[in-house]
């Protein structure tokens, strides 16, 4: 999910012009392609007034901001973009795919972002390689540091290096490998039981759909001991009746923040921020806001997200835009880890000073909110 901001100096002139002029091709391929709620930020439907928040009690909105609609900038929080380096899309170029091999409900590409959660055991070991990898990368180090204060160099202890380091022991071992012993658990779980582990948990979760302009929530019922699971009920809604809401909350931790987009006129939330996770930051909400909002705006390319580029030529909008603009359909793939780290620099920058506050909301020209 890339950004006008940055075009020029990456060498691919992407400009705001650019996007403008994209509409004129979601307008000759919109009758044949796009369904007939497709968004169009520059044709929002009229709305009808809501005459009562029925997601949102007073005391939720105490901690809750609605966030505006339009005047979307280039961004989204950084982590989508560094979860999917160069490597890692060369890399998956020449596998195959393992959602489609393993039927898996999670889909993302460029007619939908669907929310599917794997079954437990896979998210146990993903959690576990997470878990490693701060253990690895966080607290190793720092444990690392402290034993070296320790040490005969920085202490007054009689005692030379060989007794120092024989005096360590298997707590020693395990604060300083235990992580990478954690990330190759997981690693080899995934390499030697992938049918064991890459199910499909209880189902689908939602989808925003940029194709049809939808949004789809499955809402499954409680399940009981011994008794199976009833059929989910799928609720399906435009995309324009939702306003998306930043919701805070505190925990231990401190303050954290949740993207929620909550349907207008019925009781219905949808927790799109599982896909972000809970964030110490609010322009993260902010952000992931825009991003969804200029991935369902069919006047718009899809946004510069790398794992999205396989799929670029296969939405009309981004197709025309591409080959209009020249963007290399390799983008992504062909680029240097330098400038994919300063990618992921430049979108922190961009992130921590948007202006998502400060915007005019424009679905308020549209309709009056009941609070």
């Amino acid at each position: 999910m890339d950004m006008s901001l940055h075009s020029a100096r990456d060498g691919f002139n992407v400009t705001q012009a650019g996007f403008d002029g994209s509409s004129k091709f979601a307008h000759s391929t919109w009758p044949s392609y796009y369904g007939s709620c497709a968004y169009r930020s520059d044709a929002i439907p009229e709305q009808s007034n809501q005459t009562q928040e029925l997601n949102r009690t007073g005391l939720d909105r105490s901690a809750s901001l609605r966030l505006p609609w339009g005047n979307t900038r280039e961004v989204m929080p950084p982590a989508f973009i560094s979860r999917d380096p160069p490597k890692k899309l060369r890399r998956l170029e020449k596998k195959e795919d393992l959602a489609a091999k393993y039927g898996l409900h999670v889909e993302n590409n460029h007619e939908c972002f669907r929310y599917a959660p794997l079954a437990f055991q896979a998210r146990f070991f993903d959690m576990m390689s997470v878990a490693g990898k701060i253990w690895a990368y966080i607290v190793s180090p720092g444990y690392l540091i402290t034993l070296i204060l320790m040490s005969p160099l920085f202490t007054s202890i009689s005692r030379n290096y060989s007794e120092y380091i024989q005096s360590l022991g298997l707590f020693e071992f395990i604060m300083l490998g235990g992580g990478w012993i954690l990330i190759l658990i997981a690693d080899l779980a995934f390499r030697l039981f992938p049918k064991w582990l890459l199910r499909n948990g209880r189902g689908p979760e939602w989808e925003f759909n940029r194709r049809t302009g939808m949004i789809k929530v499955w809402q499954y019922p409680k399940k009981f001991p011994f008794l199976p699971r009833k059929p989910p009920v799928v609720v399906e809604k435009p995309f324009y009746e939702f306003d998306a809401w930043c919701c805070a909350r505190v925990d231990r931790f401190g303050s954290v923040f949740d993207l929620v987009l909550s349907h207008r006129y019925s009781k219905l939330d949808v927790t799109v921020g599982d896909l972000l996770g809970a964030h110490g930051s609010p322009t993260m909400c902010y952000a992931y806001w825009d991003f969804i909002q200029n991935y369902m705006d069919i006047t718009r390319p899809l946004p510069e997200l790398p794992m999205l580029e396989q799929y670029r030529h296969l939405d009309p909008t981004t197709a025309k835009h591409d080959q209009a603009t020249g963007r290399p359909a390799r983008y992504w793939r062909d680029m240097g880890d330098k400038t994919f780290k300063q990618k992921v620099d430049d979108m922190f920058t961009d992130v921590s000073i948007i202006d998502t506050t400060r915007r005019p909301d424009l679905m308020a020209e549209k309709l009056s909110y009941a609070s």
